[in-house]
């Protein structure tokens, strides 16, 4: 059962502080923790709370620069340095609470940024530290990514416990490795131009179990000093231990029009014309394996209508993150997938304005060896789902998502979706198959089963796209890139729905282009530009009708 401990963290934490109690060497008893990986028997580092019950206080391992308050943006910017030392605490992170940008984004509003973790903050530990804690009651969560069951413990400790020592074993409720599919997070900030910076990004990567993590190098609009710097790109500043990898990407441009992210880059690309996103569209195309994405696709942010509607146009997007800060949007991505455009689901923290590495993740099918390289491949093919806690499976013909199935009209697709979770992270409620023409087949888990599947044989009349959807009942939600039908040599589009996505789409571009012209020097490339989309739109209709 989930428990929530408010406590006094959660009145004053809006300001940025909280309670640590007297976590010192002065005083109190001699408690040492270790957790451990079931699938090894070794150590590994985790997410914890360490919460006392008698006075709500939150207590960590060692009292530093980014522990004795909430962490803030602020933090990632400068870089947080790496310690060998078994007592260090990765920075405390907002998980729960309004956020005001400075701890946590403001558009989570009430939810939790992790769906199956209710207390108020998590922090990153060695996996074998001491503390020293006074006599009484305390409650202790761990969490160690979405893979694995996390731990949520009371115990009292006594006047004459002292030197004890703690051990939890973290067990996996799924291998999805061992499947075939490497999660990644494809939306993390912090720069990469010292050791402990990367080593520290590694540590985290370990704690929250994310395979593929990409940092992103953040540009402005309004000069070249970019934020959170990189050591470089390319193969070359890949680094690797095991299965766990950092690539170096870029969020840039970044402007009234959206924000692009750029990933599997050898260098930065950015244009003199800030705002002609199409010009670093096609430079980042150029480098062999690159792709483009869009960020914030799933709260409609960044003024995706402004920029977004004409862009799209360009067939330079690779990418939406569909799944971001507790939000997925599928309102404007089955929109755009109706009108023809093959957008693969993506998902990314955005830490430090996301609550944690991973919360949300980008699984790629690569088969079992994995690789940057690989990983990317299978990105770019569109071989995904998103998820912040379930599984979810879609199969077409033996065919995975962002896959492209020739059929003749009048044929069937044998299709197979299957969700799994486990009640620690999230009671599935429904799972839900959505093409082109609405929704295919909803399986409702009424026994409130840890798995539930879909088997049918689908009719395709024409051509579609495919893709599914699970839904628990904490919120948390995975999603697939839709496969698409290709039926009698047809575009996948949907004719019916289109006019009125598109007069939507004519809508914000003619709403950019007043307010563009409003400007006391408009921008013509800009103006010429939202002009080509317009006529892309009805080009479109054209051939529709």
């Amino acid at each position: 059962m989930n428990r929530i401990v408010i406590c006094i963290f959660l009145i004053i934490s809006f300001s940025g502080n909280y309670i640590t109690g007297q976590n010192s060497q002065e005083s109190g008893l001699n408690v040492n923790f270790q957790i451990k990986d079931a699938s090894t028997g070794k150590i590994t580092p985790a997410m914890i709370c360490l919460t006392n019950l008698q006075d709500s206080t939150i207590h960590t391992p060692m009292l530093n620069s980014v522990t004795g308050a909430i962490s803030k943006t602020s933090d990632f910017y400068r870089g947080i340095e790496f310690s060998k030392d078994r007592n260090w605490t990765g920075p405390v992170r907002k998980t729960n609470g309004s956020g005001n940008n400075n701890d946590r984004s403001f558009v989570y509003g009430a939810l939790s940024s992790v769906p199956f973790w209710n207390d108020p903050v998590m922090y990153q530990v060695s996996g074998d530290f001491n503390i020293r804690l006074s006599p009484g009651k305390w409650h202790l969560s761990i969490e160690h990514g979405n893979e694995y069951i996390p731990v949520h413990e009371d115990f009292i400790l006594s006047e004459k416990d002292n030197d004890i020592t703690k051990t939890y074993t973290m067990r996996r409720w799924i291998n999805l490795p061992g499947r075939g599919w490497y999660s990644g997070d494809v939306h993390v900030h912090h720069p990469t131009n010292k050791p402990e910076f990367r080593e520290f990004l590694l540590e985290y990567a370990t704690a929250e179990d994310v395979h593929m993590i990409n940092v992103l190098e953040m540009g402005h609009h309004s000069d070249a000093n970019n934020d959170f710097k990189q050591e470089g790109f390319g193969e070359k500043f890949r680094i690797c231990r095991g299965n766990i990898c950092l690539a170096s990407g870029q969020e840039d441009p970044r402007s009234e029009f959206g924000h692009i992210i750029g990933l599997n880059i050898n260098h930065l690309v950015r244009e003199a014309d800030y705002n002609y996103y199409d010009l670093v569209f096609k430079k980042l195309h150029q480098e062999e394996g690159a792709l483009v994405g869009f960020a914030h696709f799933s709260w409609n942010g960044c003024d995706l209508p402004r920029g977004f509607p004409w862009y799209v146009t360009t067939g330079e997007i690779d990418f939406v993150e569909l799944l971001q800060f507790a939000r997925i949007n599928t309102l404007d991505y089955y929109d755009y997938l109706d009108l023809g455009f093959r957008l693969t689901a993506a998902a990314g923290s955005d830490i430090p304005w996301g609550s944690t590495m991973g919360e949300v993740r980008t699984f790629v099918y690569i088969g079992k060896n994995f690789s940057p390289s690989v990983w990317f491949n299978g990105l770019k093919n569109g071989r995904t789902f998103v998820s912040n806690g379930p599984a979810l499976f879609l199969d077409a013909d033996g065919q995975l998502p962002g896959s492209e199935i020739s059929k003749p009209k009048g044929s069937v697709s044998k299709l197979k979706v299957k969700a799994i979770s486990d009640s620690s992270i999230g009671v599935i409620s429904k799972i839900v198959v959505y093409n082109s023409d609405g929704v295919v087949k909803e399986q409702i888990n009424t026994d409130r089963k840890d798995s539930i599947e879909v088997s049918l044989d689908h009719l395709l009349l024409h051509s579609q796209w495919l893709t599914a959807a699970v839904f628990c009942e904490n919120n948390a939600v995975a999603h697939t890139t839709p496969i698409y039908f290709i039926v009698d040599n047809q575009p996948t589009w949907n004719s019916k729905r289109a006019p009125a996505i598109i007069k939507k789409q004519e809508d914000a571009i003619e709403k950019t282009e007043k307010e563009e012209k409003a400007k006391q020097i408009p921008d013509e490339g800009i103006l010429q530009r939202l002009e080509n989309a317009r006529e892309f739109y009805k080009d479109l209709l054209h051939l529709m009708m």
